[in-house]
């Protein structure tokens, strides 16, 4: 997977911003998602796996959740923790947290998933997820879709318009049959996986791309506004339920 280079890239990444990329009106419409799918409640535990610098994070606290970041770049962390904002953020590795089991109300994989390049390591991270939610728990992720067309046109190496700017070499587009199933394997139930746009950047790596941001921010509306958000959706919004009674997956 290449896990030594998603740390340097991270860290170093972390060294010069916080890796905060989305504009309000996205991060608005990830916390909608979050609202309806995981109706989380004051004092709630949620852990962010691959947490970042906590920008997703940090915008949780307007549910009142007890919050806890984990993300395997130090530097992103010390990041997180320099912004002061009562979250607690951990360096650890999602795979294997060392966490307790059963112990998360909810457990939030933000934009984490299409930095794991194989369906094995992503089921790995899921059945941690699974691990340690209690039962009944709640699991929520986000990650670029592979249908959608702005996401095709900036992200597939097969397009003309094609960056590799800001991105690492594990990261790939995913699929909603790829999510669910992998959901479905790792022992979660009640898996809905759809598409979601109006998720505006604030900031692109690529001359190009930065000047079409006002022409994206434009096409997401309609996206967002159309019957077929849920297929061509910029990012695919996943949620699943860790069954009330069930048996650790197989691993």
């Amino acid at each position: 997977m290449g896990l030594d280079r998603e740390v340097k890239f991270f860290d170093e990444f972390a060294d010069q911003a916080d890796y905060d990329v989305l504009g309000e009106r996205g991060y608005a419409r990830l916390l909608a998602a979050f609202r309806e799918a995981v109706q989380p409640q004051a004092d709630q535990r949620c852990i962010d796996l691959g947490c970042g610098t906590g920008a997703f994070t940090r915008r949780l606290r307007v549910f009142g959740l007890d919050l806890l970041g984990i993300d395997i770049s130090p530097r992103s962390i010390a990041r997180a923790r320099s912004s002061e904002d009562g979250v607690r953020y951990e360096v650890g590795d999602i795979m294997a947290t060392g966490l307790a089991e059963d112990w998360f109300d909810v457990a939030a994989l933000s934009g984490v998933l299409h930095h794991i390049t194989t369906s094995a390591d992503r089921i790995r991270a899921m059945r941690e997820a699974w691990r340690i939610l209690r039962p009944g728990g709640r699991l929520f992720a986000f990650d670029p879709n592979a249908h959608s067309p702005s996401m095709f046109l900036y992200r597939d190496p097969r397009s003309p318009l094609y960056s590799s700017e800001g991105k690492t070499e594990n990261e790939v587009l995913l699929k909603s049959d790829q999510l669910s199933g992998e959901l479905h394997e790792s022992g979660f139930a009640d898996v809905r996986v759809h598409g979601v746009s109006g998720t505006t950047f604030k900031y692109v790596k690529g001359r190009i791309a930065r000047l079409l941001l006002p022409a994206y921010a434009v096409y997401e509306e309609l996206v967002r506004l159309s019957p077929w958000e849920g297929r061509f959706g910029t990012f695919l919004v996943s949620t699943a339920t860790k069954p009330e009674r069930s048996a650790p997956p197989q691993t």
